[in-house]
């Protein structure tokens, strides 16, 4: 076989090779679990999860529970912070049924010791309907449950609680006039949302200070609880049905009567 012939054949086998490693990744990518609820469904895809690991869906919310999503310093280290985003998930109303608020409640702990030692979190909720997906996002930032705080440095461990929460008055955000308006996710009264949850954690110890210090922050459970309502009907077939009820009812009474 002559040199050209021998050339074809390493192109081909490095085509084919190519094919291969796209067909693998694709594999990869369009790892998709759907988990069947009774007023919507859940999909999310597994190489979207981050630091949140699997959802688990139990009623009308959905849960994560983790066990590595922490950060610390220690002695002057100076900040050190942990991000993670799960995202791609994806509700899908059914049975007749909308959804009506998105309520994230985030779980955890803390640790402060020495002077100069602090911890913070942060974080933000999303959603936006997947029929519309550039004018429809709606955010809202995470911030502490009253009651809850960050500040006590006595060096034991200590819960603390953070909350999101979008409905219909939750401002959207602005997208340029092209994209039309821009239209809050429950009040464009969405079937099928995307959501998405970031967050952060954030430890600091003074470089300055001396002694022992330690800043140490953990999540350990983060659930958002959804509100789902029937869909309304429209004004002329509620009209229709209103019509129909009182015909009956006038059917019943002259047969009783």
């Amino acid at each position: 076989m002559g040199k050209k012939g021998s050339r074809v054949q390493v192109w081909r086998r490095a085509a084919v090779a190519a094919l291969l490693g796209a067909a693998c990744s694709w594999g990869a990518q369009a790892a998709l679990v759907t988990i069947t609820g009774t007023d919507f469904d859940l999909t999310y895809d597994t190489t979207k999860l981050g630091l949140f690991g699997a959802p688990t869906l139990a009623g009308n919310s959905i849960f994560f529970t983790f066990n590595a999503f922490a950060a610390e310093s220690l002695n002057g280290a100076g900040v050190v912070t942990q991000n993670s985003t799960v995202s791609g998930l994806v509700l899908k109303a059914k049975n007749g049924f909308e959804f009506g608020a998105f309520d994230l409640a985030e779980f955890g702990d803390y640790k402060l010791s020495g002077s100069g030692s602090s911890v913070q979190v942060s974080g933000q909720l999303r959603a936006f309907s997947i029929a519309s997906s550039i004018n429809t996002q709606t955010t809202a930032n995470l911030s502490l449950a009253p009651g809850s705080s960050l500040n006590l440095n006595d060096g034991l461990l200590h819960d603390w609680a953070a909350l999101a929460r979008i409905d219909a008055n939750t401002q959207p955000l602005s997208v340029p006039p092209v994209f039309g308006v821009p239209t809050n996710v429950i009040q464009a009264r969405a079937r099928e949302v995307g959501l998405t949850i970031e967050n952060q954690l954030t430890a600091f110890t003074d470089p300055q200070s001396a002694g022992l210090r330690q800043a140490f922050i953990e999540k350990k459970f983060a659930g958002v609880q959804m509100t789902v309502s029937p869909v309304p009907l429209p004004p002329s077939v509620a009209l229709m049905a209103a019509g129909l009820a009182a015909g009956l009812w006038l059917v019943r009474r002259r047969r009783t009567g």
